[in-house]
């Protein structure tokens, strides 16, 4: 919809996508152990609320934006996703529960992982048929936010730490 142009060149988002997502990916690879796992979730979590936060207000404000901005701000979205929350949400994953806990707790978290994706794909299409597109990505964008409060909050700083280390930082936590 945003593009106006035919079902034909809709299909080249997903190549687009993927194109970001593996881009992503090297980045990644490139400064996992550079920066602090939190600062990047919190930078990455602030700039994907506000790729959706953004063309919401610009769109309100001037109701005749060209769509394509919606594209460009999507394709943003995507990029700081692939070299943020994407990689890291398996890393904490991984490090964050206690050894006696660790193989339960790592399936509960990858299980609800994949139930939050399944429940995005599935109430997107609902939403954008029933509201304004400004408000779905409003909405979106402020998921995104809080999830950058709960990183601040609640998760650890696990770069550079042993298991052990980030195992006593949960224990002293409570």
């Amino acid at each position: 919809k945003a593009t106006g142009q035919a079902a034909a060149s809709n299909l080249m988002w997903p190549i687009i996508q993927g194109i970001i997502l593996v881009l992503g990916s090297l980045v990644y690879m490139w400064i996992a152990e550079k920066f602090n796992r939190r600062t990047l979730l919190m930078v990455g979590g602030s700039v994907m609320g506000l790729s959706f936060i953004l063309p919401a207000v610009i769109n309100w404000a001037i109701p005749n934006m060209n769509p394509m901005m919606i594209v460009v701000f999507l394709c943003i979205y995507v990029a700081f996703y692939s070299f943020t929350w994407a990689p890291l949400t398996w890393v904490l994953v991984g490090e964050i529960f206690p050894l006696a806990i660790r193989g339960r707790a790592s399936g509960l978290a990858s299980s609800f992982n994949w139930i939050g994706s399944w429940l995005v794909g599935l109430i997107f299409p609902i939403m954008t048929a029933s509201m304004p597109q400004e408000a779905v990505f409003a909405i979106f964008g402020v998921i995104c936010l809080l999830g950058v409060i709960f990183i601040k909050t609640r998760v650890p700083e696990t770069r550079g730490h042993t298991l052990e280390e980030i195992e006593e930082q949960g224990t002293n936590r409570k």
